[in-house]
């Protein structure tokens, strides 16, 4: 017994026993009534099989009718905001806003109580129609060169039997002149 944790920690201070303690209790009650508290503790997110994709979406961007290639000569920084608005802008045109549906998800009627504020921070129409000429400022800015065109293109692929890349289709998402 003397030899436990939290017998050192009471021994030590009584309020971080006491915080530990709550702290504890709080993440087990939650954990047990499957709310996530902190991804830290949330086991169900460490126990499932990863299944591998049948179809892969991978964006095809032109810029003045060259391919942008971001696999390659960027930072990790860079090509993270080369695509992951690409990928948001296109759940929006093609959706709805995946932000509004996770937090409808998560609150179920509160969402009513916090609808005005979510209504700040959420992408309205105004964003979404100004969102390819910030991509044109922000293409322009990564590659260094001045942009008079661009074409974004979202393409679902797949590997064949012979483990080649075929392109299953090709979405048109951005073509600005």
């Amino acid at each position: 017994m003397r030899q436990l944790f939290l017998y050192k920690v009471y021994l030590f201070n009584k309020k971080l026993f006491l915080f530990f303690t709550i702290f504890a209790g709080f993440t087990l009650i939650c954990n047990l009534t499957g709310n996530e508290v902190t991804p830290f503790y949330v086991w169900g997110m460490y126990s499932e099989n990863e299944v591998a994709p049948k179809e892969y979406e991978i964006f095809k961007v032109t810029e003045n009718d060259h391919l942008v290639d971001y696999s390659t000569g960027f930072l990790p920084a860079n090509r993270f905001f080369l695509l992951s608005p690409l990928t948001y802008y296109f759940q929006i045109k093609n959706y709805e806003d995946p932000t509004r549906n996770f937090l409808q998800k998560k609150l179920n009627e509160n969402f009513s109580l916090v609808e005005p504020y979510a209504n700040i921070v959420l992408n309205s129409s105004n964003e979404f129609k100004e969102f390819p000429f910030w991509y044109r400022r922000y293409l322009q800015q990564t590659t260094g060169e001045l942009v008079s065109n661009y074409r974004v293109e979202l393409l679902k692929t797949s590997y064949d039997k012979n483990n080649l890349i075929k392109v299953n289709s090709a979405y048109i998402l951005i073509n600005e002149k």
